[in-house]
Order: structure tokens, then sequence, then C-alpha cells
């Protein structure tokens, strides 16, 4: 596609009165492009008559049937204008025959005064660099706290209107606290803030702000809306929408924010923090913004088709999270709106299609490609225990050489199976003779063991040469095509180079757990004994089949092992393959190039000890006859002098190793994956290759020596003079505290998205930001210190029919609370509300069979809701366990998403079941009876008092003399009806918390049920 061009003509001299001149981008293009373009815009495979109105030059050149388009400074000769106010049916564009409707006359007036004034045409607003504005010369220039105030004062002359006065101090407080913590104020940080006012005046406010964005409720906050914005959820979406584990990557971004992460670093490590330079963990973690994407599981589905699709949802949030164009209109054919190819869109898929990932995962748990993702106090502990193992090994004495011989153990009993290879190929075995690949290509019957049973694994094997990927041991059943439910199901156990591998799969590899060793150290030449032990389910509360439940053994001692796929159910599958022994029935036929001996297998796992003795029993007698090899000192060594206190320092290491949380991050493939142009947006139809890129000549040059890879694309979105990243992202900041952003469609700033209210002030903002480091804290900082946030929020009948969305800001911002704030507010000022940073997503109350013929009925991990105890039943709202295609009710009543996409703007809606969430949910129960305990406890002796407390508690503010009267009325009616019923003891009952059992049980009631009414006050649910 070719891109536009835009050039302004110079505008003529017109004759009679003077005529405002009309800005392109504002006024006209907006026209153009919303009944226009569809047929005659940048789609080159939808245009009709080859006529296209978004570039000046082919608006000026004559069309197919001889007539110009627009002949600027003349509407009369324009075919244009003709055309779309003709009363001819059949001339008459938008067409009738279509079904669209004509312009109304003042659009058409529009393009003819455009005409008229030269036709100038200018590059869409958000496609032109943003250039840090003058600040303007306003009436009132010492109403303004900030300097960006001036550019709303400036819109506000113009329409001659005035600012609200400001906000009651307290009043902010409540505002700020809300919007920078989620949280209100406590009445005795009012009462400081009001003394510090007084005091101190306008540092007061500073010192407040600081305060909060110094607090770590600060970074939960912020986390919040981002969460919409990557679709962070914990469920995979389709099908049985079973549980995922990324609550690490969602501590990430409540850390990020809270330290203070620059914008520019926030957005480089989650789109490509593995590609940095020695990455950390926490920033491999960062990664996992680009894998929230649905995961799909279902039987059958062509694994292609979606792994296609999780690249496209990485391409659409790219465009919604950080661009704010609508990239993914694209897909099938040139953007019709904006200047954007198909071939752009698949330039910018590149990026994101060199994932080792499948299309039909997770199943139960994670998908590939993930890494295991230690807490940091997990970390510190595997420090430790890392520090003292390494002690202990150095502390170790050694053993004489001439000591006495050593006592050869007892293999283990009851084994399954064994074969010594005693009529093996007659190579030199550890006991006898060896096996080699194929020797047992005719078992006389198939090794039978149940997925969810325990079994152990055990063999020697020496290598004759290193191999990447070789069977020792293979009971899977490959024969079955790679699309079979039954590819790949079986037992294996496998060398990879140095190391050791154990497959248990039901579908290889999608449903498989694959576990490998690190620092085996398996060399060619040399004889090994390996083992692998999984424990099974039995005995256990799982849903599913686990990696932590398998331990690797090499030389009978447990070694560090990597989880490399764990995603299999549970059930009772049979794996009864028959066993090969050094060779699989692969499509490669992959064979083991060495020796074997002393096969055995358990249906049980066998013990540390036990795994020892059967190493012990082959290796000292080998070691002893074959004092020389280089093995053989350090078997006897470890015989001679065991030191279990090492060995189980090693142990607890390594279970805590293998029971670390996951996440699931970005991987480059080692050989990169081509990508290709997919006509009409199909999986199967690839049309010509692509390679990584962006279109330089809409949203800025590829910076110099930026890889092209996902690091050099964050360096690409991230250069000062990007047209849309700053913009974006402030926009979003100020949507958070003004409910609406300057430009409204905060997802799409292109031809189709609203025009900002405030150009300048986006542009001051957007530019002050990034050169300022693209400092978060210090941008919220001076939004929440500004004049134009602290006006009060009341609204004249006069405004509000003038501006009912506050869109000229001529008040301060009033909105529904979001849905987390509401229910977090009720549990502190309850007192319930747990202050712990973090962890794993907690189940609080929820309807009784809310999921009972809604959610699949299989036993899979994130399908049954456990109810959560103690602390967990009272922890912030964002760390709620997210089920995409059932979310948490009390939240989805106040509109949040159910985050199967990206989500950058939530609706606000006002419902009858939001009050009766408010009045009958347990959370805002139990929290009305805790709320009325507090009043009861802290507001003295008099009714009044603690009524009052409770209002202030909620509200910030105390009721005024007609509320007082109307609160104590309605108390006394509460108070007369539970003395006159048996219901107090039903309502006090609610919730996990106790009782007071102090406070009268019908007393305790009444002021459960006020306390209730007071949560459910508009005030209290509404940030004004």
């Amino acid at each position: 596609m070719r891109y536009v061009r835009w050039f302004l003509v110079g505008c003529l001299a017109l004759v009679g009165a003077p005529v405002r001149a009309l800005d392109f981008g504002r006024d006209v293009q907006p026209l153009l492009s919303d009944r226009c373009y569809a047929c005659h815009g940048p789609d080159a495979a939808n245009r009709q008559a080859g006529l296209r109105l978004d570039q000046l030059e082919a608006v000026l050149r004559p069309a197919a049937s001889g007539k110009v388009p627009v002949t600027p400074g003349d509407p009369s000769a324009s075919e244009l204008l003709r055309r779309v106010e003709t009363a001819d049916a059949s001339q008459r564009m938008p067409p009738a025959y279509l079904g669209h409707d004509a312009l109304k006359p003042g659009e058409i007036d529009l393009l003819r005064q455009w005409i008229a004034q030269g036709a100038p045409f200018e590059r869409h607003w958000s496609f032109v660099p943003p250039q840090r504005p003058e600040i303007p010369a306003v009436s009132q220039p010492a109403w303004a706290k900030q300097p960006f105030d001036a550019f709303v004062l400036a819109r506000l002359d113009a329409e001659g209107l005035a600012p609200s006065p400001e906000a009651d101090p307290a009043v902010w407080l409540r505002r700020m606290s809300l919007d920078l913590l989620g949280l209100p104020p406590t009445p005795a940080e009012i009462d400081a803030f009001l003394q510090n006012v007084e005091r101190d005046g306008e540092a007061a406010y500073a010192k407040a702000v600081d305060r909060a964005l110094a607090s770590p409720r600060y970074g939960e906050r912020m986390a919040m809306d981002w969460l919409d914005v990557a679709r962070y959820a914990d469920t995979h979406g389709f099908n049985n929408d079973s549980a995922r584990e990324m609550w690490r990557w969602r501590d990430w971004v409540i850390a990020a924010f809270n330290r203070n992460l620059p914008y520019d670093r926030f957005l480089t490590e989650q789109l490509a923090g593995d590609l940095l330079p020695h990455p950390t963990l926490e920033q491999r973690i960062a990664t996992g913004f680009n894998r929230n994407h649905v995961i799909n599981s279902e039987g059958g589905i062509i694994d292609e088709e979606y792994r296609v699709e999780y690249v496209v949802d990485r391409v659409r949030t790219l465009g919604m999270a950080w661009v704010g164009l609508s990239i993914e209109c694209a897909r099938c054919h040139d953007h019709k709106f904006d200047p954007i190819s198909q071939k752009d869109y698949y330039r910018f898929y590149a990026f994101f299609n060199n994932v080792p990932e499948i299309g039909e995962a997770g199943r139960v748990a994670n998908a590939v490609p993930m890494i295991p993702a230690p807490t940091q106090e997990q970390q510190e502990r595997m420090a430790a225990l890392e520090r003292r193992i390494a002690e202990r090994t150095r502390a170790r004495k050694p053993v004489e050489r001439d000591a006495p011989p050593l006592v050869t153990p007892e293999p283990p009993t009851e084994a399954a199976l064994r074969l010594d290879c005693a009529t093996g190929d007659g190579g030199k075995g550890i006991d006898g003779s060896a096996c080699g690949a194929g020797a047992t290509e005719k078992p006389e019957e198939p090794v039978k063991l149940e997925k969810s049973g325990a079994f152990t694994l055990s063999l020697w094997a020496r290598a004759d040469q290193a191999q990447p990927d070789a069977p020792l041991f293979s009971a899977s059943d490959y024969e079955p095509a790679e699309a079979s439910a039954k590819h790949g199901q079986g037992v294996e156990l496998r060398i990879a180079g140095s190391e050791v591998e154990l497959r248990l799969a039901k579908r290889f590899p999608s449903y498989s757990i694959t576990v490998r060793s690190e620092g085996a150290g398996i060399e060619p030449g040399q004889w090994r004994h390996v083992a692998a032990v999984y424990e099974g389910s039995e005995g256990k509360d799982s849903m599913r089949a686990e990696a932590a439940w398998v331990r690797l053994f090499v030389d009978g001692r447990e070694v560090a092992t990597r989880v490399l796929n764990d995603d299999m159910a549970s059930g009772v599958t049979r794996l009864d393959s028959p066993y090969r022994l050094g060779w699989d029935n692969s499509r490669e036929g992959r064979r083991f190039a060495g020796s074997l001996d002393r096969l055995a297998v358990w249906r049980r796992a066998l013990t540390r000890d036990e795994v020892r003795r059967e190493f012990q029993s082959a290796a000292l007698p080998w070691a002893q006859a074959h004092s020389d090899a280089p093995l053989a000192h350090d078997w006897l060594q470890r015989a001679a002098a065991p030191d279990e206190e090492l060995e189980g320092l090693r142990a607890e290491l390594f279970a805590l190793r293998r029971n670390l949380p996951t996440a699931m991050v970005m991987q480059e493939m080692e050989t990169p994956r081509e990508s290709h142009v997919l006509l009409r947006g199909m999986y199967d139809a690839p049309g010509d290759a692509v390679q990584p890129g962006v279109p330089e000549d809409l949203l800025g040059p590829w910076p110099a020596g930026a890889p092209k890879n996902r690091l050099g694309l964050a360096q690409w979105l991230t250069r000062p003079d990007h047209p849309t990243t700053a913009r974006v992202v402030v926009n979003r900041f100020w949507q958070q505290l003004f409910g609406l952003g300057l430009v409204k469609s905060a997802g799409d700033f292109g031809l189709q998205g609203d025009p900002p209210s405030h150009p300048e002030l986006l542009d001051w903002l957007a530019t002050d930001f990034v050169a300022n480091g693209w400092d978060v804290k210090r941008l919220m900082k001076s939004l929440v210190l500004s004049a134009t946030y602290r006006q009060d929020s009341a609204i004249s009948p006069e405004l509000r029919a003038k501006d009912p969305e506050n869109r000229l800001l001529a008040r301060g911002p009033r909105f529904r609370l979001p849905a987390e704030v509401i229910r977090d507010q009720a549990l502190a000022v309850s007192g319930l509300l747990s202050d712990r940073v973090g962890g794993p997503s907690v189940h609080p109350y929820q309807p009784k069979g809310l999921y009972d013929g809604v959610v699949v009925g299989a036993a899979y991990p994130g399908t049954t809701w456990v109810e959560s105890e103690g602390e967990d039943l009272y922890r912030r709202s964002l760390y709620t366990f997210w089920k995409r295609t059932l979310p948490y009710p009390a939240m989805t009543v106040f509109d949040a998403p159910d985050r199967e996409f990206c989500t950058v703007q939530r609706s606000t809606t006002n419902t009858p079941l939001q009050a009766l969430t408010l009045m009958n949910d347990p959370t805002f129960v139990e929290a009305s009876r805790k709320l009325a305990e507090r009043a009861l406890r802290e507001g003295g002796e008099e009714t009044a008092g603690r009524i009052a407390l409770a209002f202030r508690l909620a509200t910030g503010r105390n009721p005024d003399a007609a509320e007082a009267t109307l609160l104590r009325q309605s108390f006394d009616e509460l108070l007369r009806s539970f003395e006159d019923s048996d219901e107090a003891g039903a309502l006090l009952e609610v919730g996990a918390s106790p009782a007071d059992g102090s406070v009268p049980p019908k007393v305790l009631a009444a002021y459960t049920a006020l306390a209730s009414m007071i949560l459910n006050l508009d005030e209290v649910i509404t940030k004004g």
C-alpha cells in the first residue's frame, strides 16, 4: 500500500464576511472518514471506482469519469460536492441504493466551506509527533496550580465558562486517596490533613500526595487498570477454562508501579524483557504480558489455527495498549480508515510469531514456554540452602583409598520388571552383559502403569557419543498421527545431551509432563545410573498430574530438575504401550547410541534410600573392581562416608524448586518461524513472506541500530518523537482520574476515534512526561495537585445541559467507583481488609452453586470454587481469582470486564443489581456488621455519635443536621423491627468473622442494617 502524503494547500482569499478557518483534522477528516473512506479510503481491495479521498493528489486528480473530485477554492467545479448534494438518488453519495443516509445540510456546508478555503489537507493529528505547546494566556492566571491548568482555563474562556470553586480539602483528600490508593482516608488521616492545610497551606497537599505515592497500596491501585489492559486472568478462557498460574506477573506489575519503574522500561520489559542483555528473572516474568491471552485446550481443534490466534491477540493488544490504533482491522485487508496496510499488520505480526508455543494447550496448567518464578522469599531460601550445601561439600573429608571393602546393599524388592541383559548383545555391562538399542523389539508383555499411579524407572546407560535427544526406555506410542489424541501417549526416560529427561504424556507434547535434569553431567564412555520417580496422585488433593511429583536421580543422588511442560490431567488412562529399550517408534526413529543394563520398573515411588541402594547394588562391586575409573572413587567415597545432613539439604532445595510457582513467558525460537501475509486472515492461506517491521512513514522511523525483534519494537515505541505512545498512556492516566480521557476513545487514536477535547493539553502532558524520564509518579502527582482536578464536582443544570460528560472540565470529576474499589472500600472502613501484598489469587464469598450448569463439570483446576479461609477472604479485590467464562459476580455487576481481550476503557452503568449486591452479597453484609461493631466500639456511648462515626468512615465527612436526623430515625425503626422479629440472628451469622458477643444481638443487627444502608449510599460508591 502506498501511504498517504499529507500537505497543506494554501487557502484562497474569500470574498465577503470573514469565515472561521476550518481545521482539516478536526472538522473535515472525521466526516470523510466516517462517510466516505469505507469505499474510497486506504483499503485498495475494496476501493470503489478507483477513487480515494484520503490523499490530496488523488482528490485533485481527474477520476475515471474525467471529472475532478475537488477543485480548491471552487466548490461549483468540485464533483465531490455535486455528488453529495444531488437529489438524484442514482447519483448521490453515499449511495442510497446501499442504504446509506445522505449527508446532512450542515455536513455539506462544511465540505463547501473547506473547498472554498482551498481544500487544505493535513496529516491526522495523532500521526504527527507531539510538540510542546506554549502555555496560553488566560483570564485568571492565578487559578492555575500546574502549568497545564492554563490549557483547561483557555478552553473555558473560549466557551464563556468559568471553573468551579475548589473542593473542600477533605473532599479532595478522599478523591485523591481513592484514585491513587483505591481506598478512602481514615478519619484520623482526614483530621491530620486538615490541620496540615491550616498550618502549611499548599505544601500540605503535596505532602499528602507523596505519602500516597509511597504507600504499597498505590501499586495495587495502579495495577487494577493495567490488568484490564493486559487481559490478566487466572484461567485460560476457552473450553474447560481451567486454571493457569500467572500471579507472579501480576505481582511484578504491582512492584513496578510501587518502585516507579519508568514507563519506557515498563513497556520494554513487558514487551521484550527476555531479549534484554542478561535478563533478570523479573524481566523475564514481565513478558507474561504477551502470554495473558486466552488459550484453547478443546480436543479436535486445529493446532495451527489457534496458535495463529494467539499471535493475532498480541497484535491487537499491541495496537490498543501501546500504539492506540485499531491495528487488528488490517488482518484481513488494508485498513478501511487508517493508512495501515495488510502487509503492515503482518509485519507487526512477525514480531510475535517466533514463540515456541502450542495451539492446543493449557488443559490443566500453564502452557509452554514457561519458567519457574520464585518469590523473593523463595529466592532467598534457595540461596541460603545453596550456600550451606557448598559449605558442607567443601568440608567433606576424603576417605583413604585403601579403606576396607564396602558391603554391597541389596536392591529394593517388588520390581514389576527387571532386565539384566544376560541375553543381550554380549557387550560388557555394569553387571554382566549389556543391551544395545533394539534388544527388546518384541517384549513378551507390555509395561502396565497407571497415569495417576506412582512408579519408578531405573537403568544403567553408557553413551558412545553425545546425543541431543535419544530414548533410553520408551513405553510411548508415536505411531498415531500428531493430531491424534493419543500421539506420544506413554512413559519415557530419555537422554538429552548431558541431561536425563522423563516424559509422561497423554498426548505429546501438548498434554504431558516433561522434566529434565540440570547438572547431571552425563558424558560418553561412562556408565551412569539414572532413575525417575513419579509419586502419583494417591492421597493428594489435586485435579491433575503434576511435574512436582517427579524426582530424577543420577548415580543414586537426586539432581536438580527443570520443568519443560506440566499440563496433564489426572485420570485412569492406562499407559501400557510395549516398552522399547534404547529406541522409540517416532517418525524419526531415534535410537540410543550406547549400551544399557539393569532395567527395573516398580509400580511405586521408591524412597531416596531405596534409589541409592538400587544404584549401589551394582555400582560398589563395579567401582571396587575398577578403582581407577573416573567415577569409581566418588562412588566409593560417598558410600564410605555418607553425609545425611548434606543429602537432606539437597533434598530440601530440590523439593523447594519442584514446587515453585511458574509463569508463562515469551521466548524466541532458535530457528525463526517464517511469517506470511495470511490471505483473508486465514491461518491456512499464506501469501507473501514478510519480515518484522513497522509503518515508518506513518509512525516514525525505525531506531538506528535497533534489532528487528521485540526489543527493537520496544525501542521504536519509546522513541521520544513517537507520535502515539506517550499520548496514549497519559490519556489513560487522565481517564483514570477524570472518568474520560482527553481522547474519549482511549483505544483508538485513529481516524475513527474521537479527537482530543484539549489537543494542546494532551501534547503538553505527553511531551512533559517524556522529557521528565517517563516518570509515572511525577505525572500522577501533577494531575491530582492541579486546579482542574481540585474543582468541586457539583454541576448546575445549565452546565449539565451544555457539557454532560464534563469534556470541557468546568468541574471536578464525579463518577461511580470501579468495582474493585467499591468492594475494597467496604472492607477497609469495616476493618476487615487485609494489607498483605501479592501472592496467589484467592476465593472470597461467591453464591453457592454459581458454577452449576455453567462451568464444565470435569475435574479440572479452576472448575470448582473452594472458598478461602481466614485473611484470604478479605484480600484486596485485584487478588480475587478471575475466571474468564464466569468472572467474580460482585465485580461483574459493577462493570468489570471478563478480560478475554484487552480492555482500555470500562463501561459505567447504574442498575438495580448493583444496589441488591451492596445489600445482600455476603462480603458487604459482613462488612456492614463489622462497620457497626467499629462504630459501637469507637463512636462513644451515644447512639448519635456512633451513627456519625459510621457515616464519616464511609463518606469522609460528618452528616449534616438533616442527614443525622434521618439516620437516627432509620436506626430507631430498624431497632423496633428487629425487636419484633427473630431475624437478628440470621443477619449476624453472615460471614466467617464472629459477631461481637458483648453487644445485644438485636442492637447489633439494627446498627448492621443501618451500616448497610450507609454503604449503599450514592456518595459512598461515587468519587466526588
